[in-house]
């Protein structure tokens, strides 16, 4: 047996470290450093990002918080503008609803503007809501108050500026759709055109007997109305039974356009829209959504530079605080957020085309819409800094 070789004796300590009690140190292995300096370091990007990203979300609260301080006259009321969100594709409104309590409220808290949230769980519901309030602005019946609210409303004093906030490619192409069918479309729905088919060929039939005689009055019935008869709603049953038609009837559908694309430069201009010079200036606030496991990359960067979206969501928000804005330009304005439309999922927009889904359809303002449109924005920091140096120059 070979003998083993004497082991060495350990290295010297410090007496100070031994009459502490300290025990002896030693490094991690290294697969142990490995696991620590991952851990470090992702810890460590998470923090710096979430620094920054308070700090810009700040820097915009700071920049508009002179507003609040403001003084306010006994009657009036704070300045208010409406925000419309809508699910990303593939995903749920909270998405949405997250990004905008995140990026956007707080900058809009810090100027004291109140503001109106218009949720749509369903594509279409921004636009025939938007549609819906112009047509009723132009009947003359958006005033839905009582005759005691009236009394007490008309004596406050409002700020009639407003504005639009789309958070959204979605909601930004329906807000202006909207736009267009409101003030471009007829005021009561058309009657779809297989019932315009059915009355004239029942009508031409007027001769054969009592039956169709009422057959035909239920028609023009219908027509008047912008019914399907009920023959027509048998022939369109869905296979999927009577329990199919108790869930439609719980949610009715989204109401079609009015008036389509195609018909927006043959439309006559209406009354309405002649006395008004100027829309409520709108804003888009980007929305960057990606899903699916190969995108998961594009995901990990994303969080780990929020504080860039942020930074770019607070100067849009302060824009709107500060009323700061410009006129639409379609050939910059209709492209924004395209690259947000071109990252929603592949199999989610061939089944939308084929249902002619309003989200893949072209993005089309009509040019009498275009001239009244306002689109907030601030400018950049090479602006500011030239107007701030010929300020000192002019002094």
């Amino acid at each position: 047996m070979s003998a083993e070789p004497p082991k060495s004796a350990p290295p010297p300590r410090n007496p100070v470290l031994v009459a502490l009690g300290i025990p002896r140190l030693r490094l991690p292995g290294r697969n142990m450093s490995i696991f620590l300096g991952t851990i470090l370091g992702i810890s460590g990007m998470i923090y710096y990002d979430r620094k920054n990203r308070r700090a810009n979300r700040q820097k915009w609260k700071d920049r508009v918080s002179y507003l609040s301080k403001e003084p306010l006259q006994p009657n009036g009321l704070p300045r208010k503008v409406t925000v419309y969100v809508a699910p990303p594709p593939g995903d749920h409104l909270d998405v949405t609803i997250s990004h905008f309590t995140q990026y956007v409220k707080p900058v809009l808290t810090a100027a004291a503007i109140d503001w109106e949230l218009v949720e749509a769980k369903r594509q279409g519901e921004i636009r025939h809501h938007v549609a819906e309030q112009i047509r009723k602005e132009r009947r003359g019946d958006a005033d839905s108050r009582d005759e005691l609210m009236r009394a007490v409303t008309d004596g406050l004093s409002y700020d009639t500026e407003g504005g639009v906030i789309c958070v959204g490619r979605g909601a930004y192409k329906e807000y202006l759709h909207g736009l267009n069918e409101g003030w471009l479309g007829p005021l009561e729905m058309p009657a779809p055109p297989q019932i315009e088919d059915r009355v004239v060929e029942v009508q031409g039939l007027l001769e054969s007997g009592d039956d169709v005689v009422q057959t035909a009055a239920e028609a023009s019935k219908a027509a008047e109305g912008g019914m399907v008869t009920s023959q027509d709603h048998d022939d369109k049953k869905s296979p999927e039974g009577a329990e199919g038609d108790e869930k439609k009837d719980k949610q009715p559908p989204v109401p079609k356009p009015y008036i389509s694309q195609s018909e927006y430069a043959s439309a006559p201009t209406s009354p309405e829209l002649v006395r008004i010079s100027s829309f409520p200036p709108i804003v888009y606030i980007p929305m960057p959504h990606i899903l699916g496991f190969l995108n998961t990359p594009i995901r990990t960067y994303r969080f780990f530079t929020k504080r860039e979206l942020a930074d770019r969501c607070g100067r849009l928000t302060a824009s709107v605080a500060l009323s700061q804005s410009r006129p639409f330009v379609p050939s910059i304005d209709l492209k924004q957020g395209v690259e947000e439309e071109a990252e929603w999922p592949k199999k989610w927009k061939e089944t939308a085309k084929e249902k002619g889904s309003e989200w893949m359809q072209d993005f089309v303002v009509d040019d009498r819409i275009v001239e009244r449109l306002r689109v907030y924005q601030l400018p950049s920091s090479e602006d500011e800094k030239r107007s701030t140096a010929q300020a000192a120059i002019k002094e």
